[in-house]
């Protein structure tokens, strides 16, 4: 938001200078909450040819703005050897054209993993990566389904859609490379396991030339322009996986990774029958979706419930998992529930690691209306219980006996009341069916409940919009929106792109008018999600709009 004074280029060595600078101007101006905010860039470019290889550094240009100088980046640049031209068909006699495909190394695909040596239970980041020698790349199958990872716990990582190639040197020599998916892949069984080759379909643009014969003048070729389609097949990818070490501790329930562990436990003062929450939260990076199960032990003397487990994602490979467990004190006095103790296993250090809390002092009143016995100092519940089982003390007063000289079969409220309990009995019975034929159609019953999941979403993303936390705001509207589509027409996210929804939407007769607004608002979702979109964009105005759009929808999909 200010004029520079000076600006100055470093001295750019190893490289031979062709031309520049070619200057630029442009200026935005925004206005946020009234605030206005003026921003100016200057664009210099100049041009330079690399004369040998290796790897250079470019230094950093410098610009002074009221007597302070800011400096840019410095920049690595690896100059590769040329590669040798080709010879290329230039076609065939009559109106037809030849078409070559790429050899082997000009153009495939291909599987990079992090790591090609891990445990059982470890995450492995996978990547898939297209490689070509040209820039004549012109599309990726949108629908690329990936290999079966057979032994394999998958998830997928958010991947934004390729918006250019990026260079990249391979065994020396230069390739243009797109980033079409990433997962966290985690194995299950130790052992050699394959990743098996898989098919993507991508298609070259090509220049081919086409032989005109004409019997007023000489034969002459014209250039054309043809998008050729191309079947990739990666190679298999081996990964040795290693068992885990024996004898691991009791604790240890299949954690792979690096964790921290959390308890709290919300009173440590109560009453009979009212309940205490101890929460217990694991925090790290490892299979977190895989733990399932943590050990909580309480006095006899409490009744502990199974647990609420709530999962929490930074990203794809690191988050936190939070197991809530309710504990009823039935009986006054003062307890001591034991620290809370979690194994996991240690890839880096190659061992297992156990996590303990501290434990927690509980002084527990009798209740006010507290139903149970009391219980002496010094006897437990067991105690009771076992005095319960031996021999009982002799009645010394006879049994109250009461004549009834009407047998109840002859009273017409015992036919009433009778049919009353058959009707309950029958209505009972038919709902219970119906909810299981309810339950038993998920994809109906995700069909019914998509609106209300929505909702909910949008309920969410406007709680983030009111906190400023745009990041995932967008996140939590992109996630609505397909989330919607994906239950009302019955496809999986994952296979969920704009051209299949588009056309499912078109055959439920949806106006195209919804359908372009709804893409509208997932496209500037995207945009400002990834840092591709305007800082002026109506937050406000999108979240009423998803509203609107997603209503609509509603109405037309019943």
């Amino acid at each position: 938001n200010e004029e520079f004074e000076e600006f100055d280029i470093p001295e750019i060595r190893d490289f031979q200078f062709l031309g520049g600078p070619s200057t630029g101007h442009s200026r935005s101006v925004s206005s946020v909450n009234g605030k206005i905010t003026t921003i100016s860039t200057y664009q210099y470019t100049y041009f330079f040819r690399a004369t040998k290889e290796g790897k250079f550094t470019i230094p950093s240009a410098t610009a002074t703005i009221k007597g302070k100088a800011y400096r840019s980046n410095p920049i690595t640049v690896e100059v590769l050897k040329a590669a040798a031209s080709s010879s290329r068909s230039s076609g065939t006699s009559g109106t037809g054209s030849q078409q070559s495909a790429p050899g082997e190394n000009e153009l495939f695909v291909r599987v990079i993993l992090d790591k090609r040596d891990a445990y059982i239970g470890e995450q492995i980041i996978a990547t898939f990566k297209v490689y070509t020698s040209q820039t004549n790349l012109s599309g990726i199958d949108p629908n690329f389904k990936g290999p079966d990872f057979t032994g394999f716990f998958t998830e997928l990582i958010e991947t934004p859609q390729p918006r250019g190639l990026q260079r990249e040197a391979v065994d020396g020599d230069l390739y243009y490379t797109a980033v079409i998916r990433r997962m966290v892949i985690i194995p299950q069984k130790s052992g050699e396991l394959t990743i098996d080759p898989f098919d993507l379909d991508v298609a070259i643009r090509k220049e081919v030339r086409r032989r005109i014969a004409d019997p007023l003048f000489e034969d002459f070729v014209i250039p054309d322009i043809e998008d050729i389609p191309v079947k990739l097949t990666s190679r298999p990818v081996k990964i040795n996986v290693k068992s885990l070490p024996v004898n691991a501790p009791v604790s240890f329930k299949g954690a792979v990774g690096n964790f921290r562990l959390n308890a709290t436990l919300n009173k440590t003062s109560t009453s009979t029958n009212d309940p205490l929450t101890l929460r217990v939260s694991i925090t790290g990076k490892g299979n977190l979706k895989l733990i399932n199960e943590v050990d909580v032990n309480v006095p006899y003397d409490m009744e502990r419930f199974d647990p609420v487990i709530n999962t929490r994602f930074d990203n794809s490979l690191a988050g936190t998992k939070t197991f809530e467990f309710l504990i009823v004190p039935k009986v006054q006095g003062n307890f001591t529930i034991p620290p809370v103790e979690f194994t996991y296993f240690d890839t880096e250090a190659g061992q297992y690691k156990t996590l303990r809390s501290e434990s927690y002092d509980v002084a527990v009143i009798k209740s006010g209306d507290d139903s149970l016995l009391a219980v002496a100092p010094g006897i437990s519940k067991e105690d009771v219980r076992l005095l319960n089982t031996d021999i009982r003390f002799i009645e010394t007063k006879p049994p109250r006996l009461n004549y009834i000289n009407r047998f109840i079969a002859t009273s017409p409220w015992y036919y009433f009341i009778y049919v009353i309990a058959l009707t309950l009995f029958s209505s009972i019975i038919a709902l219970r069916k119906k909810i299981v034929r309810q339950n038993a159609d998920i994809a109906g019953m995700r069909f019914r409940k998509a609106d209300k999941y929505a909702r909910k979403r949008l309920k969410k993303s406007e709680g983030l919009l009111r906190q400023g936390n745009d990041s995932a705001f967008y996140e939590e509207m992109l996630g609505a929106i397909w989330g919607y589509l994906s239950h009302k027409l019955g496809i999986p996210v994952a296979s969920l792109s704009k051209e299949t929804a588009e056309t499912n939407l078109l055959t439920r007769f949806v106006d195209e008018d919804i359908i372009q607004q709804l893409f509208r608002i997932t496209e500037t979702c995207e945009n400002a999600r990834y840092g591709f979109g305007s800082a002026e964009t109506d937050r406000q105005k999108l979240y009423h709009d998803a509203v609107k759009v997603i209503t609509a929808l509603q109405q037309k999909l019943k």
